[in-house]
């Protein structure tokens, strides 16, 4: 009788170890999931606003159901190109109290880091293609992200905004001959120099794109520079030229989203910001359907993207920075060339 005792005694302690290991259990993987989707929104902001991604980050937490009593630390680490969260949560036990054990501790760590290049902008892989937080459509159809793969020729066909800084991919391309490095101040100029006629391969060059429809209109090239484009564009997508030199509509359109007159970017800003741009790198050497040099109207590929910050316009000309930017709903790949532009933020951790 008395082994049967100490046995029993042994079982219940068992048990009830179990049961607490149990709930334990149960809260790491509610805390766990709760900085998995603070440490990924929270690094969509890095690495320029580093007090936005950690508010972010804390703020998903507390609503992925993180308690005020919990411990919340978030923190931009590795030159601020990854976000790091833990949570810490005290479970008071209610089983293992008959062996003296009071309380136990869960402690979580997700890391959340700023990916490659961008290959494909405004996509969602394996999902429908999200235009500022709409499906986009194709013919009255919603189209999935990839329709316009690497090599198609063809772009998704999205749309241009409504409003003054809607869409950040600007609906004209740079030369692939230039060589960028983050943080590096440039003046663009029209690369149409050659009597509307031709596209020189020369670098620092950039020209007009139909990203928009009708684009040879003054009008919609003002619009489409103000509001940006909202559809899917891949590496290998072909985009058609739009000939012809306008500085009006330039000047207007670029001083609608971005000051005239020459000035630093900020410390800290984000991809909603409206000088905050991206702009397709294209080869203007060749045209990429009908062969030969590219002159007027012609095809040129996509072979990257390059985020910019506009930090000011005059004439036919406009001064941006180099910048690293977190493009949201993009794809990244190690493969593509970095010039800023990032897909979106991936879980290491």
């Amino acid at each position: 009788m008395v082994v049967f005792a100490l046995g029993a005694v042994a079982l219940v302690g068992v048990m009830a170890l179990g049961a607490d290991v149990g709930v334990l259990y149960y809260n790491w993987v509610q805390l766990q999931k709760a900085a998995d989707a603070a440490a990924l929104a929270g690094a969509s902001y890095l690495p320029n606003d580093t007090s936005t991604a950690t508010a972010t980050a804390q703020a998903y937490a507390t609503n992925n159901g993180v308690l005020p009593s919990d411990t919340i630390t978030a923190t931009p680490i590795n030159g601020n190109s990854q976000m790091q969260v833990t949570l810490q949560r005290t479970v008071p036990y209610s089983f293992a109290r008959v062996l003296g054990l009071a309380d136990g501790y869960v402690k979580v760590l997700a890391i959340a880091s700023v990916p490659p290049a961008a290959t494909t902008v405004n996509a969602g892989p394996g999902d429908t293609i999200s235009c500022n937080g709409s499906a986009c459509t194709s013919g009255g159809s919603t189209a999935t992200a990839g329709s316009g793969s690497s090599g198609s020729g063809t772009p998704f066909p999205g749309s241009c905004g409504s409003t003054i800084g809607q869409y950040n991919v600007m609906p004209i391309a740079l030369d692939n001959q230039t060589t960028w490095h983050s943080g590096g101040i440039t003046v663009l100029n029209q690369a149409d120099v050659n009597g509307n006629k031709s596209w020189p391969d020369a670098p620092g060059n950039w020209g007009y794109v139909d990203l928009c429809g009708g684009n040879s209109s003054g009008a919609v090239l003002r619009a489409a520079l103000a509001d940006g484009y909202g559809g899917e564009l891949t590496i290998g997508n072909y985009l058609r030229t739009v000939p012809g030199k306008k500085v009006g509509p330039v000047q207007q359109g670029l001083s609608d989203r971005a000051p005239t007159t020459l000035s630093a970017a900020p410390s800290t800003f984000s991809a909603t910001d409206p000088r905050a741009v991206v702009i397709p790198i294209v080869d203007f050497s060749k045209d990429a359907v009908g062969g030969g040099q590219c002159a007027g109207v012609c095809d040129v590929t996509i072979t990257g993207f390059m985020a910019a910050y506009i930090l000011g316009v005059s004439g036919g000309a406009v001064t941006v920075q180099d910048i690293a930017l977190v493009i949201p709903n993009s794809v990244g790949s190690v493969t593509a060339l970095n010039d800023g532009a990032m897909g979106d933020v991936v879980l290491i951790h």
